[in-house]
C-alpha cells in the first residue's frame, strides 16, 4: 500500500514543482501506511462471546417452542422468557455451519386427545438474498483509498504542495511583503485546523476533518521554519518554542480524537518544512535540534498510543531529510554535531521497545514491528560507517559500544517472564551478539577474531542449552563455524615459523576446545530424560567440527616440519594417539558414540600405507615397520573391547577394512622383499600374492565354521562380503600365472612336475576355494566348486606346457606350444586322465551330470586326436599317445561303463 502512495506522491510532486518528486514520494508513502492502518478491526473478543451467547439462547428458545408444539401445548411465558437466560455449557447447541441448518419446521396443530400423529412436513425456507456484488471487484489498495473521503485525502496533499510552491514563487518574484505572505499562510493553517476540529465531530466527515487538521499544522510548521531560516524574523529559541507548541497541539488533538493520521500528516509537514524552506545554514545544529524535538514528540505520543505508522514515519523522515542534507552539506567540521545527533537518534529509537515493554506502556504493540527493531541497528551501522571513515578502529569501537548497549537492554528484559515481551527480549540479544561479533574482525586479525567468535559461540550455545532454546543452540554452532571460516581466510597470514607453538596451531586448538565443549553441552541434553528431542541440536555436529580442526592442525604440522619419509608414520601415530584419547574421553563423558571415532585409525592406516607404497615402493618402509603393526594391534584391541561392551559401531566396516588392508600390505611387502632378493624372477611375487589371497579366503571360512574371532563376529561380514575381493583377485591371479609363468624358481633347482613351488601355490589356491565352499551357504557352494574345477583344469593344461618347456625344450609360448607334438601328446594324456577320472568318480557317487561332463571331455580328446595330433602321425610320440589313450579308455569302460542313474530316479 505504501508503494502505491509513494508513486502517486512522486507524480504529484513532480507535477507541482521541479525537484519535489522525492518529497511527494515520502508524503505518499506515509499516507499509504496510514491507509493501511485503517483496515476494519475485528470485533473484540467480549463482543463475539456476547453475540454467540445470544444466538445460543435464541436456538434454545426455538427448540423449546418446537417441542411444545409437538406435545400439543403452547409455550409458557416462562419458557419464552428464558430466551434471555444464558445456556449452560452442556446445553449449548452447536453453531450452524450451513444456511440450510436454519430452516424452520412447520408442525400442524395437535389435539390434546390421543390421536395418531400426523406426518410432519418439513418446508424449506428460502435463504435471504445475498447483496449484489459487482462482477469486477475493486483492488484492495484502491478500495482503501476510495474508502472514507478520498477527495479530502488527495486535496489536502495538493493544498500542501500548492502553498509551499506559492510561498517559494512569492519569495522569488517579490510578491507581497514578507510578513503578509507568512500571515496569510498562517491564517490559512489556523483556519484549516479550526474547520477540521469542527468537522471531525460528525462521524460522516471524520476522515475529512482529520485530513484538514493535518494540513493546517503542516502549513504552520512551514511558516515557522520560513521565519527562522529564510527570513531570520525569529531566533532559534522562539522558533523551537513555536514548533514545540505546534507539536504539543498536534499531539493533543491526535490523541483526543484518536487519529493517527492527524499526527502523521502534521509531523510530516514538520519534517518537510526544512526542505521546502530551502536555504543552507552554516551549522547543522538548528536542523538536528529541530529533528530531535520532533522525534521527542513522536516518542511521547507513541508511549501512549500503538501507532506503528507514526513510529515508521518519524524514523524514515529523519533519515530521509538528514541524508539529503548529508549528501549536499556534510563537512568534516560538522562531525561532532552530526555524531551527537546520530547517537541520540539511535539511542532513542532502540530504547523505546525495551522501555515500553519494561514499563508496560500502552504503546508497546507499536514497537514490536521488526522494521524498527532491526532497522535501527542496521541504519546505525550504515551511518557510523560513513562518519567513521578514515578513523582507525572507529567502526570497531562503534560496534562494541552498540553491542554493550543492546546487551544492557536485553539484561533488563531477561528477568521478566511476561510472554508479550519475549520476542522483543530475544531480538535484543540477537542484535547484541551480532554487533559484538562484527566488532572483533574490525579491530583484530584472523586469529583473535576466530578465537573470540568461538568463545562467543560457546557462550551462546551454553545459554541455549540452559534455556532449552534450539535457536540459540544453532546460533552458537553457527558462530563457531564462522570462527573456523575466519581462521581459514586468514590462514596464510598467520605465523608458521615454529613447530606447534605458532599462531595457526593455537587458533586450531581454540576451535577444537570450543567444539568439544559445545559437544559436551549438547550431550548433557541427550542424557536428560525430561528434555524433548526437538529442543536440542545433535552433539555430533560440534564434535566432528572439533576433530577436523584437531587432525587438520596436527597433520599439517607434521607435513611442514617432519622429514618427507616420516610423514606417513608420524601421521599414523598421531591418529592412533587421538583415538586413544577419544577412547578415554568416551569413558569420562559416558558417551559411547565417541567410540565411533575409532574408524579414524582404520582410515589413517589405509592412507599411511598408500603414501608409503607410493613413495618407497612397499608399505613397511622405514619407521612404518613399527607404526603400521602397532596400529593393527591397537585397531583389533579396540574392536574387541567395543564388542565386549556392546559399544561397537561400524562393526562390519572396521572388520573388513582391516582385513582387506592386511591382504594388501602383507603381499605387497613380501613381493617387494622377494624382488630385492631375486631380481627379475616373477615366481616369488606371484607366490606372495597368491598364498596371501588364498589364506584370505580360507581363514575366514575356517574361522566362521569353528567360531574363531574375529571371523565369527556377529557383524564381521567376512562371509560372503569379506571373501569376495580376495576370491576374485585369486582367480584372476591364478589364471594369469598359468598363462604367463613357466614355473622356474630362479634357484637353480630342476623342475619336477607338481612337486615345485609354482604348482604347489596353484594347488593351494584351488584348495582354498574348495575349503571356502564348505563355509558358504548352499547357493554359493556349487559356484565355488565349479570355479575351483575350472582353475584345476586350466592348471592341468598349463602343466603340460611347463613339462614340454622344461623337459622338451619347447619355449613357453602359446604359438610354440601349439606346434609342439610333445605338448599336444601330454595335453591329450592329461585331458584323457581327467575325463576318465571324472567319469569314475561320478559313477561311484551317482552323479549323472558329472559323468556326462567327463564323457564330453573325452569326446573333446577324440576330436583333438583327429584334428591336431593327427598331424604328427607315424611318430613315436603320436603312437605312444594313441596307445595310452586307448588303454585309459579301456580302463574307463571297466570302471564306469554306463552313466549312473540319478539318485532321484533310483528312488522307488
Amino acid at each position: 500500500m505504501w508503494i502505491v502512495g509513494a508513486l502517486i506522491g512522486a507524480f504529484v510532486g513532480a507535477a507541482i514543482g521541479h525537484g519535489l518528486w522525492a518529497l511527494g514520494a515520502v508524503i505518499g508513502g506515509i499516507v499509504g501506511l496510514w491507509l493501511n492502518q485503517r483496515q476494519p478491526k475485528p470485533a473484540p473478543e467480549a463482543t463475539i462471546h456476547e453475540r454467540l451467547r445470544h444466538v445460543e439462547n435464541e436456538v434454545a428458545a426455538l427448540r423449546e417452542e418446537v417441542a411444545a408444539l409437538r406435545a400439543g401445548r403452547a409455550p409458557e411465558a416462562a419458557d419464552v422468557a428464558s430466551e434471555a437466560m444464558p445456556l449452560p455449557a452442556t446445553a449449548a447447541a452447536p453453531a450452524a455451519t450451513d444456511k440450510d441448518d436454519w430452516n424452520l419446521v412447520v408442525v400442524p396443530a395437535v389435539d390434546e386427545k390421543p390421536a395418531a400423529p400426523e406426518a410432519v412436513e418439513e418446508l424449506p425456507v428460502a435463504p435471504p438474498p445475498e447483496p449484489f456484488r459487482s462482477p469486477v471487484e475493486m483492488p484492495e489498495w484502491l478500495a482503501k483509498i476510495w474508502a472514507g473521503n478520498p477527495l479530502a485525502k488527495i486535496g489536502i496533499i495538493l493544498l500542501f504542495f500548492g502553498v509551499a510552491s506559492g510561498l517559494k514563487l512569492a519569495a522569488e518574484y517579490g510578491l507581497m511583503p514578507v510578513p503578509l505572505r507568512l500571515f496569510v499562510a498562517a491564517a490559512a493553517g489556523v483556519a484549516l485546523i479550526v474547520f477540521g476540529v469542527a468537522k471531525v465531530r460528525d462521524e460522516t466527515h471524520r476522515t475529512f476533518g482529520l485530513a484538514i487538521q493535518g494540513g493546517g499544522f503542516a502549513l504552520l510548521y512551514l511558516v515557522g521554519y520560513f521565519m527562522l531560516e529564510r527570513y531570520a524574523m525569529i531566533g532559534q529559541g522562539p522558533a523551537f518554542g513555536l514548533f514545540a507548541v505546534l507539536g504539543v497541539a498536534c499531539v493533543f488533538l491526535a490523541a483526543k480524537q484518536d487519529g493517527p493520521a492527524l499526527a502523521v500528516l502534521g509531523l510530516s509537514g514538520a519534517f518537510l518544512a526544512p526542505v521546502l524552506a530551502g536555504g543552507r545554514a552554516d551549522s547543522p545544529l538548528p536542523l538536528f535540534s529541530y529533528f530531535a524535538l520532533l522525534n521527542v514528540f513522536i516518542l511521547v505520543v507513541d508511549w501512549f498510543k500503538s501507532w506503528r505508522v507514526l513510529n515508521i514515519a518519524g524514523f524514515f523522515f529523519t533519515l530521509a531529510v538528514g541524508m539529503a542534507w548529508a549528501i549536499d552539506g556534510y563537512e568534516e567540521r560538522h562531525y561532532l554535531v552530526t555524531q551527537i545527533f546520530v547517537v541520540i537518534f539511535l539511542v532513542a529509537y532502540s530504547a523505546m521497545p525495551a522501555a515500553t515493554a519494561l514499563l508496560r506502556a500502552p504503546g508497546l504493540a507499536g514497537w514490536r514491528d521488526g522494521m524498527l527493531l532491526f532497522g535501527t541497528p542496521l541504519i546505525g551501522a550504515f551511518l557510523q560507517a560513513r562518519l567513521m571513515e578514515g578513523t582507525e578502529y572507529g567502526l570497531a569501537w562503534s560496534a562494541l559500544i552498540g553491542s554493550l548497549w543492546y546487551f544492557a537492554l536485553w539484561a533488563l528484559m531477561f528477568r521478566r517472564s511476561e510472554p508479550e515481551i519475549r520476542i522483543v527480549e530475544r531480538s535484543h540479544l540477537g542484535i547484541a551478539i551480532a554487533l559484538l561479533t562484527v566488532s572483533v574482525p574490525l579491530a583484530f586479525g584472523a586469529q583473535v577474531t576466530s578465537a573470540f567468535w568461538a568463545a562467543e559461540g560457546t557462550a551462546v550455545l551454553w545459554f541455549g542449552v540452559h534455556t532449552r532454546r534450539k535457536l540459540a543452540q544453532g546460533t552458537g554452532l553457527a558462530m563457531q563455524f564462522a570462527a573456523g571460516v575466519a581462521l581459514l581466510l586468514g590462514w596464510h597470514n598467520l605465523g608458521h615459523r615454529l613447530p606447534v607453538t605458532n599462531d595457526a596451531v593455537l587458533g586450531a586448538l581454540i576451535l577444537t576446545f570450543a567444539g568439544l565443549v559445545a559437544a559436551r553441552l549438547l550431550r548433557s541434553l541427550e542424557a536428560d530424560p525430561t528434555d524433548r528431542k526437538d529442543n536440542r541440536v545433535p552433539p555430533a555436529l560440534p564434535f566432528v567440527w572439533s576433530m577436523l580442526w584437531w587432525l587438520g592442525a596436527g597433520l599439517g604440522e607434521i607435513e611442514r616440519f617432519a622429514a618427507h619419509s616420516l610423514h606417513a608414520p608420524y601421521g599414523l601415530l598421531y591418529v592412533a594417539a587421538t583415538v586413544i584419547g577419544l577412547e578415554e574421553l568416551a569413558r569420562l563423558w559416558s558417551w559411547p558414540q565417541v567410540r565411533t571415532a575409532a574408524i579414524l585409525l582404520l582410515a589413517g592406516m589405509w592412507v599411511a600405507a598408500a603414501m608409503t607404497i607410493d613413495r618407497a615402493g612397499h608399505p613397511l618402509a622405514g619407521f612404518m615397520a613399527l607404526a603400521l603393526p602397532l596400529a593393527f594391534v591397537l585397531h583389533y584391541l579396540l574392536l574387541a573391547a567395543h564388542e565386549r561392551t556392546g559399544t561397537a559401531s561400524l562393526q562390519t566396516v572396521r572388520h573388513l577394512g582391516a582385513w582387506w588392508l592386511l591382504l594388501v600390505v602383507l603381499p605387497a611387502e613380501l613381493s617387494w622383499q622377494a624382488q630385492q632378493l631375486a631380481p627379475g624372477v616373477k615366481l616369488w611375487p606371484f607366490m606372495a600374492w597368491a598364498l596371501t589371497l588364498a589364506a584370505g579366503i580360507a581363514l575366514p571360512g575356517l574361522g566362521v565354521r569353528r567360531g574363531i574371532w574375529p571371523f565369527a563376529a556377529d557383524q564381521g561380514g567376512y562371509v560372503p562380503i569379506g571373501i569376495a575381493p580376495p576370491t576374485l583377485g585369486l582367480v584372476i591371479l591364478l589364471a594369469w600365472a598359468n598363462l604367463h609363468l613357466a614355473g622356474a624358481s630362479g634357484l637353480g633347482m630342476p623342475y619336477v612336475p607338481v612337486l615345485n613351488f609354482f604348482d604347489a601355490t596353484q594347488l593351494a589356491g584351488i584348495g582354498a576355494l574348495l575349503l571356502l565352499s564348505r563355509a558358504v551357504d548352499e547357493q554359493l557352494r556349487p559356484a565355488l566348486r565349479a570355479l575351483a574345477a575350472a582353475l584345476a583344469f586350466l592348471w592341468l593344461s598349463a602343466l603340460a606346457g611347463r613339462i614340454a618347456h622344461h623337459w622338451g625344450g619347447v619355449p613357453f609360448d602359446m604359438h610354440a606350444l601349439m606346434r609342439s607334438t610333445l605338448f599336444q601328446a601330454i595335453l591329450t594324456i592329461f585331458w584323457t586322465v581327467t575325463a576318465i577320472g571324472t567319469m569314475i568318480h561320478a559313477s561311484r557317487r551317482s552323479l549323472r551330470e558329472l559323468w556326462f561332463g567327463g564323457f564330453g571331455l573325452l569326446g573333446i580328446v577324440g576330436a583333438k586326436l583327429l584334428l591336431f595330433d593327427a598331424t604328427g602321425r607315424g611318430t613315436v610320440t603320436w603312437t605312444a599317445t594313441l596307445i595310452g589313450v586307448a588303454l585309459l579308455v579301456l580302463a574307463a569302460s571297466y570302471f564306469a561303463p554306463l552313466p549312473p542313474k540319478d539318485v532321484r530316479d533310483a528312488a522307488p
